[in-house]
């Protein structure tokens, strides 16, 4: 008996096997290897809460102990003050925290994805071995070396450009109080652990966008059996949008630590948030592109789909439309012509109906919803920037006012 061949993919492991088809974008790569090695990820499970309560403690809880025992943690008027300084908390108890728990939502939302597309038909059974390889691919590359040291070596040179450029605005709390510029343990621990961690986190997920891209692009040239009169309008596809979910806790991570520098410099620096609105607009656009981008590729087989589809009900509505004149409106004898009493065809109305619905196909497989679950955490925070300078009391006296 010829030996089984292992995919690298969980509970497939014969050729025409049709069970459980996962491919994880959090778990066994190299960062996920790591920390289970430390005992940060338990055995079975993902150790989300757990992981994400210990990277904020390790960040946060250091930096403001020194802060007290230093003098330097007073709120108030003082610009240099921590407290002052918002990025930086939310770095360590918004932002690195929701990196991680981003990472369970995506084991919950990612891991049964590709089972879809067996169970739903798009891949045909005598594309099973092709699909598995291609997913297989996928695996490798979750898996490869390269992409953690790249990430390793921009982690490493960020770290070494805060040493340096340590005179920059979000440091100036941290430097000697004789305006040496000397880095203190505060601004070491910045530059050595706090920023490290988010910078891991976020190309980490940067990367496994990279990595959805390229899964989402071998799938847009694999020959998916799309529907063109699926009632979802995307032929088919309209579970890939619930991956889009996955990007919301990062989304609003990185929009958040730009947000809380934002805030800083309207709050101590005298800028009017109106000023910079164009500025905030750009980040949440920017940050809400680079998730939704790989969610492109299908938009490729999406279109060719719909293009085919419209030449082929077109000429099927065509046919059926003159045999159904020429019988009732003309009287002619057209014999019984298989078209005109087709059970799946039915009624003129039905054809119609039909051809509607590959007129009104989508080409891009996300709807408002889910790009609202990617742009919409995005933009939030930036709301918040704005709404530090709207009077509120004038503001909630004119919406009771409204209301009552």
């Amino acid at each position: 008996m010829a030996p089984s061949v292992n995919y690298g993919i969980s509970g497939i492991d014969a050729p025409g096997d049709l069970s459980r088809v996962e491919l994880s974008l959090v778990r066994d790569d190299l960062f996920f290897r790591f920390q289970r090695r430390l005992g940060l990820i338990p055995v079975n499970g993902m150790g989300t809460a757990r992981r994400a309560i210990i990277f904020a403690a390790i960040t946060w809880l250091p930096l403001v102990l020194w802060a007290v025992l230093t003098g330097r943690a007073a709120p108030g008027s003082d610009a240099h003050a921590l407290l002052g300084h918002f990025g930086v908390h939310v770095r360590c108890l918004i932002a690195i925290p929701l990196l991680v728990i981003a990472e369970g939502v995506a084991q919950k939302t990612a891991s049964p994805f590709l089972h879809h597309f067996i169970d739903t038909g798009l891949v045909p059974k005598d594309e099973i071995d092709q699909f598995k390889a291609l997913v297989a691919s996928v695996v490798q590359l979750r898996n490869g070396v390269l992409p953690w040291v790249l990430i390793f070596g921009a982690v490493v040179a960020w770290a070494t450009a805060g040493a340096v450029f340590s005179r920059m605005e979000d440091m100036s709390w941290s430097t000697g109080t004789d305006d040496s510029g000397r880095i203190t343990f505060g601004g070491w621990w910045f530059i050595l652990v706090i920023r490290p961690i988010f910078t891991a986190l976020l190309l980490a997920w940067i990367w496994r966008a990279c990595l959805l891209f390229i899964l989402l692009m071998k799938l847009a040239r694999f020959p998916l059996a799309l529907v063109p009169t699926h009632p979802d309008r995307v032929g088919g596809l309209a579970f890939v949008e619930r991956l889009a979910f996955m990007f919301s806790p990062v989304t609003f991570a990185l929009s958040a630590v730009a947000a809380g520098s934002f805030a800083h410099d309207v709050v101590y620096h005298g800028v009017n948030a109106m000023d910079i609105k164009s500025l905030l607009v750009a980040t949440a656009v920017l940050i809400s592109v680079v998730f939704l981008l790989p969610f492109v590729p299908l938009a490729l087989p999406l279109r060719k789909a719909k293009r085919q589809a419209v030449l082929d009900y077109g000429r099927l509505v065509g046919h059926h439309g003159r045999l159904v004149h020429r019988r009732w409106i003309s009287g002619e004898e057209v014999g019984s012509p298989a078209i005109l009493d087709a059970p799946e065809l039915g009624p003129v109305a039905d054809v119609q109906t039909m051809y509607d619905s590959v007129q009104h196909m989508r080409p891009f497989p996300i709807s408002k919803l889910g790009v609202f679950a990617v742009a919409g955490p995005a933009v939030i925070p930036m709301l918040y920037v704005v709404a530090m300078q709207l009077p509120l009391q004038t503001v909630l006296a004119k919406v009771l006012k409204t209301l009552i």
